[in-house]
Order: structure tokens, then sequence, then C-alpha cells
């Protein structure tokens, strides 16, 4: 029997929820690190739901003077104290969430704690995720960039302006912070999910 590729998978900055679930279905993934670093995309941004409404949240990073760079080779910009500051916005949306005091420790070392690249961070909270929605599939990486048929290619389906009719995932409504206010906003942060669900999250994923 012919083994089946392994799926190929993107470092996201606190994937969305629709990452998650794909992630979830597979035994065993890929996480690309080979590739150049590909400008606006979830790389190094990631959407809550605040007092405002939608709210992006970015890394910057430190700008090289080569037209291409590594992926694992880009390097976080602290110049302007992101960290900080994107801390204190988390905590303004989620701070009166049921869970918030329950995970804010675990969540705030990720903004306290420096790190020199990106692909380091972004490998840290995934593991993370990970173990709190109680997924089982197991994290490789690659070691070269190589192509694989599209069944298996995650690496640009996760895009951050999809189009209404690109969009083919069905999410599961849980109760947001702020739902006085707004409706129900699909695919947020995995933070959303984490703070509004905790432990139950899992049986929003697995769907």
């Amino acid at each position: 029997m012919e083994n089946k590729p392994i799926p190929i998978f993107p470092a996201f900055f606190f994937p969305n929820v629709e990452y998650f679930m794909f992630l979830s279905k597979y035994d065993t993934i890929n996480i690309e690190i080979c590739e150049n670093f590909p400008k606006q995309t979830f790389r190094n941004r990631t959407y809550i739901l605040s007092s405002n409404g939608l709210l992006g949240i970015n890394v910057p990073i430190v700008k090289e003077k080569t037209i291409k760079q590594k992926f694992s080779d880009t390097r976080i910009s602290y110049t302007e104290n992101w960290n900080v500051k994107a801390w204190r916005t988390i905590t303004s949306a989620y701070g009166k969430s049921i869970y918030f005091e329950y995970f804010e420790d675990e969540i705030k070392q990720f903004f306290t704690s420096e790190h020199e690249k990106l692909i380091d961070l972004n490998i840290k909270i995934l593991h993370y995720f990970i173990k709190r929605f109680d997924i089982s599939t197991k994290i490789e990486f690659t070691q070269s960039y190589t192509e694989v048929s599209p069944e298996y290619d995650f690496r640009n389906k996760f895009l951050v302006n999809k189009k209404a009719s690109e969009k083919t995932t069905k999410f599961i409504p849980y109760l947001q912070c702020f739902s006085e206010k707004f409706p129900f906003v699909e695919n947020l942060s995995c933070i959303d999910l984490l703070m509004n669900n905790g432990k139950i999250s899992n049986s929003i994923i697995n769907i």
C-alpha cells in the first residue's frame, strides 16, 4: 500500500479556529519552515474580537536588505514594544471572559518573553494550543521546500482576506465576549476560542 503524503501546514501566530479544525484531522503533519517569508499572512497576524469589533494583532518583523528572506530566519522587532501593547489589547478584550483568569499567565508568557525569531514564537504557540485543545496530531518539520498535491498542501489555504466564495468551512457558534454588541464572529484567533470555551474548545474544533 502506498504511503500517503504528510500534509504541510504553515506556522501561524495564534492560528485561527479553521487551522486547528484541519490540523486535528491528521495523525501527523509537517510544519513548513523552509519557505520564504510571505507578507500579509497569518504567519505574523491574528484577529480577535474587541469592544470595537474585529481587531488585528500584528508582529512586526525586522526588514532585511535582501528581497526574499527565509521564514526560519525572520526576526521579530521589539523597537516599539508591540508585545506590551498586544497583551494590553488582549487583556482589554478578554479580561472579563469566563476563562481569562485560568489561562492568563500561560498566554501572557508569549508576550513577556522576547523571541528572536518569529518561527520560534509560532512553534511554541502551536505546541501550547495543541496541548490545550487536546489534539493528538504529531508535529514534524519540513527538511526542504517541496511541492505536494493540493489536498495535502495547506500553506496557502488559510488566507487573511478570503473571498466569500472560498469560504466552505462550517463553524459552530459559541458565546463570545461583547455578544450583546456583535453577532457571532467566526474563525477568530485560538485565543478567542480558548478564553470563551476553555477545555471544551476541542468539541468545537472536532466537528
